[in-house]
C-alpha cells in the first residue's frame, strides 16, 4: 500500500455523512481512510460506508500547521498493523503521533486540541499586562512570542517535568516567586482544572450528539 491509498476526511461532523456516502464506491478495500472529524466514533464512520473499512481516527491540533503539531490517533477494528505505519508516517510529517484507545480521544480533545487556545490566552494576557505597565505592544509581542516559543522547547528536548523547570526560574525572594504566589493565591490551578473539564465535557457532549 502506498500513500496514494490514503483518503483523509477532513470535514465537519454534519457533513461526513454526505462525504462518505459520495466517496465509498472509490475506496478500495485495503485503502487507509483517516478522519479528522471531530467526535465522531469509528463504528459510525464505519456505519456510513455500510461496509468493513480500514479506518483511523484522529485528533489533530493547530501545531501541524507548522509541522509541530501532536495528534492522538485510534486505530479501527479492520485497520491492521500496515495501516498503523501507513497513518503514523502521513502523521508524522506534521510533528509527533500518539496511538490512544478511542476512549481517550474526548480527553486528548481537551487537552492537546483545545490545549493551543490556552497557551494563546496566556500570552494575549502576557501582553495586555505589560501593556498596561507602559511596555510598547510590538516589544511586548516579540518579548512573549520568544518566550513561548523557547519555553517549549525547553520542555520538548529536556524532557524535564514543568515542576521542576519552575523551580529552576524561580529564586526564592524573586520576581517569579512573587507572581507565582499571585497565580496560586488566585486560584490559577483550579482555574485551568475547570477549563479542561469543562472542555472534556463538551467532547463527550458532542459525540454523543454525533
Amino acid at each position: 500500500m502506498s500513500l496514494s491509498d490514503v483518503i483523509i476526511l477532513a470535514v465537519k461532523p454534519r457533513i461526513l455523512r454526505e462525504v462518505v456516502e459520495d466517496i465509498a464506491s472509490g475506496v478500495g478495500k485495503e485503502a487507509l481512510v483517516i478522519s479528522i472529524a471531530a467526535g465522531v466514533p469509528l463504528a459510525k464512520i464505519e456505519s456510513f460506508f455500510k461496509r468493513p473499512v480500514c479506518l483511523v481516527r484522529v485528533m489533530p491540533n493547530m501545531p501541524a500547521l507548522v509541522g509541530s503539531g501532536v495528534s492522538a490517533f485510534s486505530l479501527g477494528r479492520h485497520a491492521t498493523a500496515r495501516h498503523r505505519k501507513i497513518a503514523e508516517a502521513v502523521l508524522g510529517a506534521f510533528g509527533e503521533c500518539v496511538p490512544v484507545p478511542e476512549k481517550a480521544l474526548d480527553l486528548v480533545t481537551a487537552v492537546s486540541g483545545s490545549g493551543p487556545a490556552y497557551f494563546f490566552l496566556l500570552a494575549e494576557k502576557m501582553i495586555e499586562a505589560a501593556y498596561e505597565l507602559g511596555m510598547k505592544v510590538d516589544v511586548a509581542k516579540r518579548l512573549v512570542y520568544q518566550t513561548a516559543f523557547g519555553s517549549g522547547r525547553i520542555l520538548v528536548e529536556q524532557g524535564e517535568d514543568p515542576e521542576v523547570l519552575i523551580e529552576r526560574v524561580a529564586s526564592k525572594g524573586g520576581t517569579t516567586e512573587a507572581a507565582l504566589k499571585v497565580f496560586k493565591k488566585q486560584g490559577f490551578g483550579k482555574v485551568v482544572r475547570d477549563a479542561v473539564g469543562a472542555a472534556y465535557r463538551r467532547s463527550k457532549e458532542m459525540r454523543e450528539e454525533n
